[in-house]
């Protein structure tokens, strides 16, 4: 499932959420973003968000591995992790514990582990532990649909029948396979895949005045007049975030099209409602759930609704004209229900849910045959049930199938029961309430598959090890290690009896290009569970002299190489000299030096496996190339201040801009070498009618035997988008400065910025330290406190624009906590004050992705959250992440929530 979202904004305020959370995760500004894009994967597993925009490839964490062609060296990489070549030229992958990073010129991905995924094949890149594993792999998915190496989703059939109708909507979501992808469960099941434009962000459509028109496009599983009208509203119904009140439904090309007509939806508003307390308790003898009013305020009956498996039932149940502490109501739910108790305010269209109950999840019984593959869902309750409100649902590679309907289509007797066959290791059987909004589905069973984890890692220590890390204890002979598909002279029962989590196979180092895999052999027919192609898990940093004009390669990690099997290439051709000219191996503390040109992609790859491997890379010079912005004329200069003379053919300038058209002829000459043969340093071209919105891109271009690649080396904005960042020092206690520091990637002068503090302006301005800001120049505003404003204005263009805009935040911790219910289903998230500055409740919110769907207010009985003070959010599923933000922009505390299931 794929929301993608257009952004247009200059300060963190005019931001939606998910846009500010991907500013905070890429620590970029507002104005640098230019498109952010959250993925769920069918296996639910990873949260991955990516961004477009002007900014310069971002470093977080330590570097994994480095694209083709591209990428600086860094030091610090983990010993035991190995590089890949599947990503696009100039690109990196990183982590920094929380997050796998994929990230180029003016893009970025951000995979998060949020869970366990249940995909029958273990995972096995060289990671250090298997919560890396699973971000390090979302991550180069990412960079290989960034490499072409995947389908575009643009060409899938549902991209071609909706991209063109729905690309002028600010936000779009993508759903391109409703049966097997994460859609949600309440999609019908004709249908096959959807996609929805919406006017605004999915958030914003809680706040609009009057109505908004959205737009669907819906793709049948079969024909398109099976797919009757009543099935497209309730689509409609199920996905949009506000609430439809008009639906023009069409049909064209094998698609139905549904205009909608919305308004905003109910908000959540837990001020606004009574104070009260209700508490619900469920009557198995007697089939009911009784509400009772434990303490707190009266609820006007008027304004108290209670809802039945999606239905309104609140007049069939309360009396008076009040509910209040000690009062209570029953609703007859039978033995299958789901039944909600909520205040709800028509006039200010906000809500509070008191309670909820789901009956009855003791009523079944679940068996799996891992052999015949087979789930067996029993009904054990004493008496019949009405089970109408319920669907058997099957998540599988097949994708996602209603199941049993003879179970679901009427009364259950005690006894009855279902098989759903073609369960295999990974997939999931659920049976849920088949119920619209806003009471939602939820699931009585929720059964999944798993197989054993176990990692395969590749350490320059030990070599291979391989670490089993499952749910419960196993025989260790159930486990048999494979090297090309024969047995390993050490199996794990070698050592071991019985595996409980933890215990480890050493390996040690194996012949490269050979593979390595473990098949667990308790089902029937053994299952690999995890595989590893034998890679050198050498890496070497290439560092660029530009006074020498020549690269050195630097064995950094990892197992010694023989020379022979190396190549050093530049824009995918080999250099001249090799590293067999000057080595015989590559080992610990070796190097060597090749005269390479400026500007030019370089790359030190393996080739002694079936395809090449890549081992490190970088673009040099690049930093040979400044701009400086003339806002009267509109036209941007850029120069080569390159130390060595290049062939400027290898230069690409495109100028990029929100509804400016591209340019495909201008962008494939090279405007340098128009003017010169030679490129040599104070080299200059103009870019004319470049617009303050615009933004002119310098790329090295190669071109090579089967395709070519461009790698952008500069990103220069004609207005200001990143300006300076704000650090906050340590507050008054140690006396450290909040400072300035400019980051602009476009020349400019200082006297065109102004520096605010509360509105007012700083006593100290740029231009009283420089006349030329050429980036890194720093300005000390002295010690502010928090909640003081600073923000930076430009004043060369055509209208005062703000380019930074930061609030010194409080110095507040926080913890989180996490307990899953007993059932396994959802739980409760709480967030904790732990220390530092009291802050007024206004102004904190908290958010559990993707439970909230946005910022909730801090549920607290005082006016302000100090040390000491707590608040919960009730989930209904495993939460992926949760966040304390601050005058919601400022996020004050971050945690990734990953717990297996």
């Amino acid at each position: 499932m794929v929301i993608a979202e257009r952004v247009d904004a200059d300060t963190e305020e005019d931001l939606s959420y998910r846009a500010r959370s991907a500013t905070e995760r890429f620590d970029v500004d507002a104005g640098e973003l230019a498109a952010t894009v959250a993925v769920t994967p069918s296996e639910r597993g990873i949260q991955l968000v990516t961004a477009a925009g002007d900014f310069d490839r971002l470093d977080h964490g330590e570097t994994i591995a480095v694209g083709e062609g591209g990428g600086e060296s860094n030091d610090d990489a983990p010993a035991e992790v190995e590089t890949t070549d599947e990503l696009p030229a100039g690109w990196r992958l990183t982590d920094n514990d929380e997050t796998a990073f994929v990230t180029g010129d003016g893009v970025a991905a951000a995979a998060t582990d949020s869970g366990y995924s249940p995909s029958p094949r273990g995972r096995s890149d060289s990671s250090a532990d298997d919560t890396s594993e699973r971000r390090i792999e979302a991550a180069l998915a990412a960079g290989r649909a960034a490499a072409d190496e995947a389908d575009r989703l643009a060409e899938s059939p549902l991209g071609t029948a909706a991209l063109p109708r729905l690309g002028g909507f600010e936000t779009v979501l993508l759903v391109p396979d409703a049966t097997g992808g994460p859609s949600p469960l309440a999609v019908p099941d004709n249908v096959d895949a959807f996609a929805a434009g919406f006017e605004t962000d999915l958030t914003d459509l809680r706040d609009i005045d009057g109505t908004v028109e959205n737009a669907y496009v819906i793709r049948p599983a079969a024909d398109t007049d099976r797919l009757n009208d009543e099935t497209a509203r309730r689509l409609v119904r199920t996905v949009d975030p506000a609430v439809p009140v008009e639906m023009d439904i069409t049909r064209t090309d094998g698609v139905v099209l549904v205009d909608a007509v919305v308004e905003a939806p109910p908000e959540i508003d837990r001020k606004a409602s009574p104070d009260a307390r209700v508490r619900s308790q469920f009557d198995r003898a007697a089939g009911t759930v009784t509400f009772e009013h434990v303490e707190g305020e009266a609820v006007p009956a008027d304004e108290l609704e209670v809802w039945h498996d999606g239905e309104v039932v609140s007049d069939t149940v309360l009396d008076g004209e009040e509910f209040t502490a000690g009062d209570a109501f029953t609703v007859e739910t039978g033995l299958i229900g789901t039944v909600m108790v909520r205040w709800f305010d028509p006039d200010a269209n906000v809500y509070d849910t008191y309670a909820r109950e789901q009956v009855d999840r003791e009523a079944f019984a679940v068996e799996y045959d891992m052999s015949a593959e087979t789930l067996e869902l029993t009904y054990e309750a004493e008496r019949p049930a009405d089970a109408s409100s319920l669907r058997l649902v099957h998540r599988g590679e097949g994708g996602v199938q209603t199941v049993g309907d003879e179970f679901t289509d009427g009364t259950l007797e005690p006894g009855d029961a279902v098989t759903v066959t073609d369960v295999s290791i990974g997939d999931s059987v659920q049976l849920e309430f088949d119920v619209e909004t806003p009471m939602g589905g939820g699931s009585l069973v929720h059964y999944r598959a798993r197989p054993p984890r176990v990692w395969i890692h590749s350490h320059a220590e030990d070599g291979t090890t391989i670490r089993y890390d499952g749910e419960e204890s196993r025989p260790a002979d159930a486990f048999v290690t494979l090297l090309d598909g024969e047995p390993t002279d050490v199996q794990f029962a070698d050592e071991y009896d019985t595996l409980s989590g933890g215990e480890e196979l050493v390996l040690g180092e194996l012949p490269l290009g050979r593979t390595v895999a473990v098949e667990w052999h308790e089902p029937d027919e053994p299952v690999v569970i995890a595989e590893h192609e034998v890679v050198p898990n050498t890496r070497a940093s290439i560092e660029y002299d530009p006074e020498a004009g020549e690269i050195t390669v630097q064995h950094r990690s990892g197992r010694t190489l023989p020379a022979s099997e190396l190549e050093l290439q530049a824009g995918r051709t080999p250099t001249d000299v090799q590293p067999a000219d000057k080595l015989d191996e590559f080992g610990p503390d070796d190097s060597f030096s090749a005269p390479v040109p400026p500007l030019s992609r370089v790359r030190l790859v393996w080739t002694g496996g079936d395809r090449e491997h890549h081992l490190g890379g970088t673009t040099t010079a690049r930093d040979a190339v400044a701009a400086t912005y003339d806002a009267d004329t509109e036209a941007m200069t850029v120069e080569y201040v390159g130390e060595r003379p290049v062939d400027p053919e290898r230069l690409r300038v495109s100028v990029h801009g929100a509804g400016r058209p591209p340019d495909r002829e201008r962008d494939q000459e090279s405007a340098f070498a128009a003017e010169y043969d030679e490129l040599t340093e104070g080299d200059t071209i103009t870019v004319d009618d470049v617009g303050l919105d615009d933004t002119v891109v310098v790329s090295v271009h190669t071109e090579f035997e089967n395709g070519s690649a461009t790698s952008s080396v500069g990103h220069f904005s004609a207005a200001p988008r990143r300006g300076f960042v704000v650090d906050d020092g340590e507050g008054d206690s140690d006396g450290s400065e909040t400072t300035l520091r400019y980051v602009g990637e476009v020349r400019r002068n200082a006297d065109a910025f102004a520096v605010l503090i509360d509105g007012e302006p700083a006593p100290e301005q740029p231009a009283d330290e420089t006349d030329r800001l050429t980036g890194g120049e720093t300005l000390s505003l002295g010690n502010l406190s928090a909640g003081t404003e600073v923000a930076v204005e430009w004043t060369a263009g055509d209208e005062t624009r703000t380019v930074t805009e930061h609030v010194i935040p409080p110095q507040a911790r926080f913890e989180v906590a996490y307990e899953s219910a007993d059932d396994g289903e959802g739980g409760v998230v709480t967030f904790s004050h732990v220390g530092g500055d009291a802050l007024d409740a206004e102004h904190v919110d908290v958010v559990v992705e993707p439970e909230t769907d946005g910022l909730r207010p801090w549920d607290s009985d005082t006016d302000e959250v100090a040390a000491g003070d707590e608040t919960s959010v009730t989930v209904d599923a495993e939460p992926g992440l949760a966040a304390v933000v601050f005058n919601e922009s400022e996020v004050l505390h971050r945690e990734p929530l990953a717990q297996d299931r």
